[in-house]
């Protein structure tokens, strides 16, 4: 019997608005840092459609903002 899957499963994605706000930075802020790999990867839903998940980036604001090793968009 196959089940759908709850959509309290699903990690929270944010957009470049909410990523922003957390900084305290700029939109246009959050896509320069993007630019220069500074930002944990993206998942680009389509090329105009770019999100975070929420998890990764609380992690990576408790490490302190280290810059990631890598910044390659994942799609889905």
């Amino acid at each position: 019997m196959l089940t759908a899957k709850s959509n309290t499963d699903a990690p929270k994605l944010i957009d470049a608005a909410e990523l922003a706000r957390l900084l305290s930075v700029s939109k246009p802020t959050i896509w320069r840092l993007r630019e220069a790999g500074k930002l944990p990867s993206a998942i680009a839903l389509t090329s105009q459609c770019i999100r975070w998940r929420a998890d990764i980036v609380a992690d990576w604001i408790n490490a302190g903002c280290p810059v990631p090793s890598t910044h390659a968009a994942e799609s889905i």
